[in-house]
């Protein structure tokens, strides 16, 4: 009797386990998800600028946005498993990161001004929903103050990426008649997936 009890409760508690470890993974991908479609869409409004103005592509600043994202994405995964008391200084160093990354998205719209009129519409709308995905990521980060068992759960509801993607994919591919600018921006469109997503499902998600 002792023994299948101690069954049940090992299988119980290894049940709760993996529960736990799926639930402290959710608000991270969630945020990986988010920069997975944001960072190329802040890259894209580059090079709709560079190509209206007729310039090269700021190859500086574009790989500082990847290596802004990446120093998030490592540092979410890093604060989801870390200590009590390594998780305040983690959790401090990846607002950091964000607000970096806030201040690549300003850099990216002190160069978004064009002279050609559809251009620069199709630019500031452009600007205008990328905007919305550093609140976004904020959002889906956990307070520097909790618990390991309250970093395990979202901070708040999950961004829909999936109509980001779609409203941004229409916007991008809307005629400028610019035909440099037409002629990129269909191949510029975003995925809802992260590229190693796309490969492990053989391109079934997009």
């Amino acid at each position: 009797m002792r023994k299948a009890l101690s069954v049940k409760c090992l299988a119980a508690t290894l049940t709760l386990a993996m529960l736990c470890t799926a639930c402290s993974t959710a608000w991270v991908s969630t945020l990986n998800s988010i920069l997975a479609a944001a960072a190329p869409a802040l890259i894209n409004i580059l090079q709709i600028v560079a190509l209206a103005q007729g310039q090269p592509l700021n190859t500086s600043l574009e790989a500082k946005i990847n290596a802004d994202a990446t120093v998030i994405r490592t540092l979410a995964a890093d604060f989801a498993k870390a200590s009590s008391g390594s998780a305040p200084g983690i959790c401090q160093q990846l607002q950091t990161g964000v607000n970096t990354y806030a201040i690549d998205q300003q850099l990216v719209l002190q160069t978004a001004q064009v002279k050609d009129a559809n251009t620069q519409t199709k630019i500031t709308m452009l600007v205008d929903l990328v905007a919305g995905t550093v609140s976004a990521i904020t959002a889906a980060i956990p307070s520097c103050q909790n618990t390991a068992a309250f970093r395990s759960l979202n901070s708040a509801p999950p961004y829909n990426v999936s109509s980001f993607v779609d409203n941004y994919n229409r916007v991008l591919v809307t005629p400028t008649g610019n035909a440099s600018v037409d002629g990129a921006t269909s191949k510029l469109t975003l995925h809802r997936h992260t590229k190693m997503m796309r490969i492990i499902t053989l391109g079934r998600l997009n």
